[in-house]
Parts: C-alpha cells; structure tokens; sequence
C-alpha cells in the first residue's frame, strides 16, 4: 500500500521524476510511457481551445523536454509533435505557454534531438509574433547554432544554403512589404541575423551579402536603413544591441561598454572595495571613454592599448582563416543596384505626401546617395543622371553641404565624363571659393575640387585652376593649405595646365629637359597595366632601413666583388647605390641612381581630401623661392650645356632607367607573406598621413645634412640610420587605432571633416610631450654651429666670462665708483664731440 501511494505521489511531482529518470532510465520507462500518454490526451483536448493559458500542459512539456533523450525510440514523435503545435496555432498561442514550447524545442535541438533544418525554418516563422522577449530568445539561439555549426574551418553549407534561402523568401514576400505587418518584424530580424553572422566571420560569402542587398530596396525604412547602414559600415558594431541591463552592473563588463559609463564605473571603484581587478577595470574605461570621445571630435591620439593588443591579434587571426572580401565587391550587378538606389531618391526628391505615398526623409536619402556613391567609385560605374542631380544642393546655407560635398567627390572616378563634372566644380568655385565666403567655406570648396581633380584631373579647366591655386597666398591658413595642396597636385600629375611660375623647379626643368611626367598624364577612358605591388618600394626601404643600409638582409642587393669591403657607397637616408659592376660609383652616380630609385614620400594622397598637408612658414619660403628661381636655373642650364649638356643629360636618363631595369623588385625575387602585406599597408597610411620623411629632402634639409656631415663622425652617421630605421619600424608595428573606423579599409571614400579640412576641425594630431618636444629640438641644433650663440660656443670651447664681459652685467650701482665711469661724467662738451665723432666714422666704416 505505502509502495502504490509513492508512485501516484511520483506521477503528480514531475521534478522528483524527472531527476530519478535521468539516474535510472530503464527502472522508470514505465513512468515515462505513462506521462507520455497523459501528453497526447492533453494535446488533443488542447487543440480544441489553442488560446488556453495551459499551465500544466506547459509543465508537462518541459519535463518530457528533459527527458526524452533518454528514450528515444518511444519519443521519437514528440518533437514533431510541438512542431506541428506551434506552426498551426502559434498566432493565438499564450505567450508564457508559446515561450515554454520554443524553448523545449531549443533544449531538443542543443541536445540533438532534432536538426536544425527542422527548427530553423519555424524559428523565423516566430519571428512575426509581437513578443519581443520571445523574439529576443529566439535571435540569440538562431546566432548561436549557426555559429556552433559553422566552427573553424568547417561550414555547413547544407544548413547555410537552406537559410539564405528562407531568409530571402522572408525579405521579399508581400507582407514584409507591410510596414504595420507581421512580415516586417521578421524581415527586420533576419537581417539582423545575416548581418551578426557577417560581422562573426561565419556569413562572409556573395549569398549572403545579396540577401541583405535586396533588403536595401524595401518599402519599409527601418528595414531598408539598417541593411544600407551595414554597407556603410560592414565592421561597426550595432548601437542598439539588446544586451542585458544587469551586465552594466559589475565593472569588468561596464568597461567594455560606451564610456557612458565611465562615471558609474568610477563610482562604483570609490565606494568598494579597492581591489586590482577593478583598477584596471577602472583604467581601461578611462582609455575606452578617451577613445571614444576623440573619434566623436575627430582627433587622431596615438593611446596605449597594452590590453587591446593581444585580442586585436586573435581576432586579425581568426579573420585570416576566411576570406573576408569587401562587401561592395560581392554584389551581383552593383550597376543595376546603383540605378535601383538612385530611382528611389529620385522619386522620393519628387514625389508628395498628398497622394499617401511614403516619402523619404532628407537624411534618410544622403544615407542612400551616400551608398550609391561608393558604389559608383569602388566599381568605377557611370551613373549620368547622377551628377546633376546635386546641382541645386551646392549652396554653402545648404543643410549637410560638407556630406553632398564628400558624396559628390567619392562618386568621382577616372570614367566619368569631365563635360559633367565641369559645370559642378564651377557651381562650387563660384558658390564656395570666392572672398565674400567664409574661410570655412572657401576651404570646403577647395578641398572638394581637389578631391575630384585627383579622381578624374580633366575635370578642372586651366583657366579655373590657375584663379584658384592663386588663393595660396591667402591671410587664413586654412585657405592657404587647401591652395597649396591643389597646387601641388597639378605639379605632379598635370604642370603644362599651371602657369609656368607656378610650375615648381622639378616640374619646369622636367619639361625643359623633355623627362616630364607627360607619361602620368591620361586621357580620358585610359589606364595603366600594374606592374607590380603596389607600394613595394616602401616595403623596400623598410628592409634596406631595419638592416643598417648594409644591405646584408636583402636578397636582391648582392655586391658581386667580396673583396671590395662594403667598398659600395651608401646613401645618407639608407639607399645602397650601385653601378653596372656591382661596385658604386662616384657621388654623381649615386645622386642620379638616388633621384631614380627612391620615392617621393612628401606627396600627398586624395584620400585626405587636400587637407593633410601641414604647410609651416619654411614650407612657404621654401616654395617662393622655387617659383622664383625655377625660370632662372632652367635657362641658365641650358645656356651653359647647350646642345651637348643635352645629349649628357639624356645620357644620364637612359643610364638611371638602366640601373633601374637592372635593379629587381623585392616581388620578383621573393614571395610575399601576409606579414609584408601588412607591413605595407600601413607604410601606405603612414605615408598618406605625412609620417613618413620625404626621399627628396629640400634645399635647407640639404644644407643642414651637409653641414652635419661636415661636422660629425661616422657613428653619429650610424646613429641617425638607426633612428630612421627605428622610425619605420615603428609605423610598422602600429596600432589599430590607425586604421579606419568604418572596416572598409582605405577604399578612397572622403568624409565630410575631409572636406572641411584638419585646420578648421579638431582632426589635429596630439600636442607632443615634453620630451619629444625637447628631441626635436635638439636634432635642429645639429650641424647648426656657426649660427649658435656665443654663450652655446663658449661652453663649447670651455672658457668662463672675462672680467670685461662680467663686468657688462654687473648693477650700475656696484660700479658707478669705478675710475672710467667717473671720468666719463666729467668729460667737457669738445671731448664728447670728438667722442661722437669717432663712433659715427667707425660705424660708417662698418656699413651701417
């Protein structure tokens, strides 16, 4: 009798059963058969009145959840059972009894009860319910399992294909093109699935990427913005993820989150308990709450990241093992995508809201035309009617003008038609550049016509460019930055358009001489086979730097006579030079191989938009002089060679480009690793950003190289080699805070602060520390000793004051008893005549 009571006892306490179940499977089967009976009985007379509460009918199916893996020939029904349960009713299932059901079948699925393929495709069906904590369990459960089932190098592309597929089908189907409809909350979700599993390195390939491109062409805003938003900025985590509230609590967490809580986290480390977990919790949300508040300014700091370094490292790592292509580049027809893009900003610029048609917001088509112009510039497309269209918005009162003005310079490529863009960069010269405009607006319009020049150089007239560049000579710096960098443009990819005193010497006596770079200059439509890696050169005088410049470490610098012991000459900024023999030649030849072979590292790149090069006042008197100069040593040069200085002259051109064919590349010897592609990269920002020294030092960095030379030994040459090196090895080792926010990498996209410029933004680089200060100011005063004070060249010498000398900087009072200056008060009015008198022939004496 006592044995009967506990078992009906048993059946009614589903914990006590499930746990002795899950000790003793086979001495409870009978139990278990019993409780599943009692589950088909409830089910059926369920299904009769599906919006039931039901709480035990909730119950039940969490216990057999637990435990039909344990028999799984007598359960093989019931996970197709609640399948089928929440496909019929799901609509008007209770919540509390709907959130039981999916997560039994979350619990059937982790234990591998059922596949995924069965639940997934009913997964995304819950997605149309409004319960957003179901929602929420479900969007974390679907990332998750994709994620387990796609470890490593292993994809299962069975389960991914099947769920592109239904994705797709979600996204397009007519009530996902209901903006208060079901389908609209499970095509938001399923977007926001594939765009986590991108940003996870799991969902990297071209299905994928066009899954969520066809979102982009939506009716409904929300869902069309967060797919544009991701090809904006593919890496930029979300900023409204929906993780849990209680996280924020403890400070390991809250350091990882905004440096909104920076305060709480200060707060937090005040009133507890002071232990160094969370000092460095507290000191790693300082360094986050810098971060992110300079990225909000603009500025570029160079901060420690001592613990962001390590899992910056694992995580380059993990994206290795996939191929991680750019997502502008994954998608199909990006021509037809453009024009798709563009039609919608079209009809939304024209259309009304009298008619109850949806009308796009100003800002939500600058994200569109911001869109289609990286289209059009990673791809190089042609979009005519694009161009005009930003006609009637260059205006300087115009709301958002810097982003219409970085929109209309990034969709600028080498095929676009100049006869377009001509009547645009007057619009902007006329608008902007003109002295009636702010200083502000005059650099917004310089800089963006330099932006579009580099893109496509025929765009801008000669008799334009010439008015413009005249604006160099500006009183507001900013103005005259911008100036000067479209100058400096044209003197390197175009000179004949300047005038000849704005030339530059180089580009004047490379005309003169006929060895221009009339070869640079394209026409329209044309273009360069490649013929090599690009940047390799930098690459090259990193190698030829981190070894000393004995070229003992490169494999391509091999002097052929050993005997000659390092007789080869080598350059004082690290270039090995060497003739036909293998052995250097005179310093002639070094010059002219130097001239050759090394790159100018001063030129500015477009990626900046014209605002990164930093003109002081020895850069401006450097210039001047250049302009005024140039005329007179190119005439005077062909005055004094004539026809034979000519002919040597050419001589000495086909020699230089013969050592250079001679000369191999460091790609033609050697395979390339990802670590030297790396290394280059950042040699490429490094250079862009103006970090780099340039290869062809001025006429003053000359000078002062000589007089240093001059003056000091061999080990202090050896030094600064070793500093040099030192200096690319650091722009090699640099930190990911060089690189670039959005996570598409250096794709020549120009940002609004591009166009406003450095010096009228807060995108300066950070104030130099005292040492650093005191460096530089040390390595100015070398080789500078004729221009020293006399106080510097006495303590050089190691002599002390005279008395004389003393006796100048000595209180009057402590010498107004002294003989001279007594006698000097009682001199008549003849001797101080005669006094005067000869002050005055000496002075003349001496030309004053």
């Amino acid at each position: 009798m006592g044995r009967k009571s506990r078992s009906a006892n048993l059946l009614s306490n589903l914990p006590q059963l499930q746990n002795l179940i899950k000790r003793d499977p086979q001495s409870y089967q009978e139990e278990f058969k019993q409780q599943l009976h009692h589950f088909e009985a409830s089910l059926a007379i369920f299904e009769l009145k599906p919006d039931e509460e039901a709480k035990d009918f909730g119950e039940l199916i969490g216990f057999l959840s637990q435990v039909v893996k344990c028999y799984p020939k007598q359960g093989a029904r019931f996970p197709k059972q609640l399948i089928e349960l929440v496909q019929k009713h799901y609509p008007v299932l209770n919540s509390e009894l709907r959130r039981s059901i999916v997560q039994a079948l979350i619990l059937l699925r982790s234990r591998g009860v059922v596949s995924n393929l069965r639940v997934m495709p009913l997964f995304f069906t819950l997605f149309r319910c409004h319960d957003k904590p179901l929602r929420k369990l479900l969007y974390a459960h679907i990332v998750n399992d994709v994620k387990n089932a796609n470890k490593g190098k292993h994809r299962n592309h069975k389960l991914n294909k099947a769920l592109q597929g239904f994705m797709y089908t979600m996204i397009t189907a007519a009530d996902a093109q209901d903006k208060y409809g079901e389908g609209a909350i499970a095509a938001k979700k399923s977007i926001d699935v594939c765009i986590d599993l991108y940003r996870k390195n799991i969902w990297t390939d071209a299905k994928a990427i066009n899954v969520i491109a066809q979102a982009c062409f939506s009716p409904i805003t929300k869902v069309m913005m967060t797919a544009v938003q991701f090809f904006l900025h593919p890496q930029k985590p979300d900023g409204d993820d929906d993780s849990d509230s209680e996280a924020e609590k403890t400070p390991e967490k809250a350091a990882t989150k905004s440096s909104a809580n920076f305060r709480l986290i200060q707060h937090m480390t005040n009133v507890n308990k002071k232990t160094k977990a969370r000092m460095r919790a507290l000191e790693r949300a300082a360094r986050l709450q810098k971060r992110t508040q300079a990225k909000k300014d603009g500025q570029i700091l160079d901060y420690d990241e001592e613990d962001d370094e390590a899992a910056n490292k694992k995580k380059k790592k993990k994206a290795q093992m996939s191929a991680n292509f750019d997502v502008l580049s994954l998608i199909h027809d990006p021509q037809g995508f453009a024009e798709k893009l563009f039609a919608r900003v079209q009809s939304s610029a024209k259309a009304t809201k009298r008619g109850g048609s949806t009308v796009d917001r100003f800002e939500v088509r600058l994200v569109l035309l911001k869109l289609i112009s990286r289209l059009i510039g990673h791809h190089q497309l042609q979009l005519v009617a694009f161009y005009p269209f930003f006609q009637r918005y260059l205006q300087p009162h115009q709301a958002e003008v810097t982003q219409i003005l970085a929109i209309l310079a990034t969709a600028t490529n080498a095929f676009t038609p100049p006869d377009i863009l001509q009547p645009l960069i007057r619009a902007i010269a006329d608008n902007f550049v003109s002295d009636h405009c702010s200083p502000e607006v005059m650099c917004a319009g310089l800089n963006t016509i330099r932006a579009i020049a580099f893109r496509q150089p025929l765009s801008v007239e000669p008799d334009l460019l010439n008015d413009l560049v005249m604006y160099r000579k500006h009183k507001n710096k900013g103005v005259m930055m911008a100036a000067r960098s479209l100058l400096s443009l044209y003197r390197e990819i175009n000179p004949e358009m300047l005038h000849r005193r704005d030339r530059g010497r180089d580009a004047t006596m490379g005309l003169k001489n006929g060895t221009a770079v009339k070869k640079d200059i394209l026409g329209y439509g044309e273009t360069r086979a490649a013929e090599g890696v690009e940047g390799i050169e930098l690459l090259e005088m990193y190698e030829e730097k981190k070894n000393g410049a004995t070229g003992k470490g490169s494999e391509q610098w091999q002097v052929e006579d050993a005997d000659s012991n390092g007789s080869g000459s080598e350059s004082e900024s690290g270039w090995v030079s060497a003739d036909e023999d293998g052995v250097s030649g005179d310093e002639d030849a070094d010059a002219a191989d130097m001239s050759a072979d090394s790159i100018d590292l001063a030129s500015s790149s477009d990626e900046r938009g014209g605002s990164d090069d930093v003109v002081d006042e020895e850069v401006d008197e450097e210039e001047e002089e250049e302009e005024e100069e140039a005329d007179e040593e190119v005439d005077a040069d062909e005055h004094a060679r004539g026809d034979g200085g000519a002919v040597k002259a050419a001589a000495s051109a086909t020699m230089s480009t013969e050592s250079d064919d001679k000369k191999q590349r460091i790609d033609m010897v050697r395979f390339l690793t990802n670590e030297d592609f790396d290394r280059i990269e950042k040699l490429k920002k490094r250079q862009r950003n103006g970090q780099l020294k340039p290869a062809h030092p001025s006429k003053k960095a000359k000078v002062a190289k000589e007089a240093k030379g001059a003056q000091s030994d061999g080990e202090d040459a050896a030094s600064d080699e070793d500093d040099d090196a030192m200096a690319i090895d650091d722009d090699s080792t640099a930190s990911a805070s060089d690189s670039d926010d959005d996570g598409n990498g250096d794709e020549g996209y120009v940002e609004d602060w591009h166009i406003i410029g450095d010096y009228h933004t807060q995108r300066r680089r950070r104030k130099a520390t005292y040492e650093e200060r005191m460096e530089t100011i040390q390595a100015g005063r070398q080789g500078r000793d004729k221009f020293s004070s006399k106080k510097a060249k006495r303590e050089t010498e190691g002599r002390s004051l005279s008395n004389k000398e003393k006796r100048k900087t000595k209180d009057y009072a402590m010498v107004t008893h002294k003989r001279s200056i007594v006698s000097k008060g009682r001199r008549s009015l003849v001797h101080k005549r005669h006094d005067l008198r000869r002050h005055i022939t000496k002075q003349r004496k001496n030309g004053f």
